[in-house]
């Protein structure tokens, strides 16, 4: 009866040790791009990826190439390689001298179905949830738990698909109205950028005209990234304007704003479009009498290449 008894207990208390144990790690290459040096791999549930955790890919219980991840998503993430294992190969070749044998270097890059193993996470992200406590087995949307980032508490799907900031400039050509613009813009934060754009002016106003060149710089706010998303520009210039009015002529510099709103939207990774609406004003007075406000409206056009 003691000797059942005991066997009994013992059974309850190795079941329980066994359901606390934690899941086992598992992660997989799902693609690679070995010209990019890029991979994507899945997220294991009991921590998924977050950026800057160190990994590396094992095949035949050897590593093979190591990386960190770079961005994620709800399903997958990106890694970018930094190292790669070299392999030896050795073939005997045999011709009309006899046998040879060659020896080969080569880099066996990660394929799809490869596993991959953590090498540390990153220090940032330093408490981490199991997912089933996280409810991001379905979907990261649905998350209501938090991890600590430096002392803060930050929404975990906030963080885990936050892309690293990297400073990339763009330039631009096009038209506003009907008059040609170039602008180079550099970035300085997800959102922002200061940009210079030299301008050319050929404006009718009435029976005369405003003629010249000037220079803006400008302020750009973009709602996702940099050169992405709903677009705002603010911008201080000055104009050397010459104004023409029956057959009168009178030159002089002038101050200028100017404000717009619109869309810039990426064709490709190099490659994008903007279009705005606004105006500009500009503080100037002639002795030709041309009746000029000093309010030019804006309507933007252009093509971008970002670097």
């Amino acid at each position: 009866m003691k000797r059942g008894l005991v066997l009994f207990l013992g059974f309850l208390l190795t079941t329980n040790l066994k359901a606390q144990e934690p899941p086992e790690f598992f992660s997989e290459v799902r693609s690679s791009d070995s010209k990019e040096k890029t991979l994507t791999i899945t997220h294991d549930n009991s921590a998924p990826w977050g950026i800057e955790d160190s990994i590396c890919v094992t095949r035949d219980k050897k590593d093979i190439a190591c990386g960190i991840v770079i961005a994620t998503d709800t399903q997958l993430a990106t890694v970018q390689i930094s190292f790669e294992a070299e392999e030896l190969s050795r073939d005997e070749i045999s011709n009309e001298t006899g046998d040879h044998l060659q020896l080969t270097f080569n880099f066996p890059f990660p394929e799809k179905g490869d596993a991959v193993r953590l090498v540390d996470r990153n220090p940032k992200l330093n408490i981490r949830q199991l997912a089933s406590e996280l409810r991001v087995i379905d979907s990261f949307k649905e998350t209501a738990g938090t991890i600590s980032n430096a002392g803060t508490s930050t929404p975990y799907n906030q963080l885990i698909t936050t892309k690293p900031f990297l400073p990339t400039s763009n330039l631009t050509v096009g038209f506003n109205l009907i008059f040609p613009t170039l602008e180079y813009q550099q970035s300085f934060s997800t959102h922002s950028a200061v940009g210079v754009m030299p301008l050319f002016m050929n404006y009718s106003v009435g029976e005369g005209s405003l003629k010249g060149t000037g220079c803006f710089f400008n302020y750009h706010y973009y709602t996702e990234d940099p050169f992405n998303g709903y677009w705002g520009k603010a911008g201080l210039g000055i104009y050397g304007l010459t104004a023409s009015y029956n057959g009168t002529e009178d030159s002089n510099v002038a101050p200028a704003i100017g404000a717009s709103f619109g869309r810039r939207f990426f064709k490709n990774e190099k490659l994008n479009f903007g279009f705005a609406v606004g105006g500009q004003y500009i503080f100037t007075s002639t002795n030709t009498g041309l009746a000029f406000n000093g309010f030019i409206p804006s309507l933007i056009v252009d093509i971008g290449f970002a670097f």
